[in-house]
């Protein structure tokens, strides 16, 4: 299930990217929309007195990390009325001109929302190891320029920048099990393959925009 290898590891690079678009930043109530196992919910609870993390698969739901400072659902009947913190964090691209209006509407006015994501580089890995290289359409970059009426928001940052973390054979091997299962393309492969090393470095980017609602 992709939920498990989401769970079981993910980049160290949520904190990364929080800390260089919300910087000293301090929020009441943050809404984090398609939260998955809850990591972009917890790096942001040093940001927020209390964070709803949602995310409408019930198994990703219920792979979340407790927290005292966060209530996960998989209902959006849960979800506060209000928020003066938003945040997409790498779910942007499941989202609609609609649902994301619905979001929206929940952020007061001068409040904050955020756009993030991270893209990790495995194309080395792969080609040492004789797999095919990703190929996806995912758009690491979305923002609210992408949607109408994103002008009732003022883009106070736009920002790409590289990066790169450590991780064990066990971990790496996660995180392909989560990339290739997201792509509909088996895992198998990666079980059969020779792996050289115990540790890898990995190369990665980040992707993070910033707004206020006008």
């Amino acid at each position: 299930m992709e939920s498990n290898h989401y769970s079981a590891y993910r980049p160290p690079l949520h904190k990364l990217t929080l800390s260089r678009i919300l910087k000293d930043r301090h929020f009441e109530l943050a809404l984090d929309v398609g939260c998955g196992v809850g990591t972009s919910s917890l790096a942001l609870v040093p940001y927020a007195k209390r964070v709803i993390g949602y995310d409408p698969s019930q198994a990703m739901i219920e792979k979340a990390t407790p927290q005292p400072a966060i209530t996960y659902t998989n209902l959006i009947d849960e979800l506060p009325n209000s928020c003066d913190l938003l945040c997409f964090f790498g779910s942007l691209e499941y989202i609609n001109t609609e649902a994301l209006k619905k979001y929206t509407q929940k952020l007061v006015k001068g409040g904050q929302l955020i756009c993030c994501d991270f893209e990790v580089d495995y194309q080395p890995i792969l080609e040492k190891i004789g797999l095919e290289p990703m190929r996806t359409d995912y758009n690491h970059s979305k923002n609210l320029t992408d949607y109408p009426n994103h002008k009732s928001f003022k883009e106070h940052v736009r920002q790409v920048e590289s990066t790169s973390f450590n991780c064990s054979l066990e971990q790496l091997k996660s995180l392909l099990y989560a990339e290739f299962e997201n792509m509909g393309k088996s895992t198998k492969v990666i079980d059969s393959a020779s792996f050289e090393r115990e540790s890898y470095e990995l190369k990665a980017f980040l992707y993070y925009t910033g707004y206020t609602k006008r």
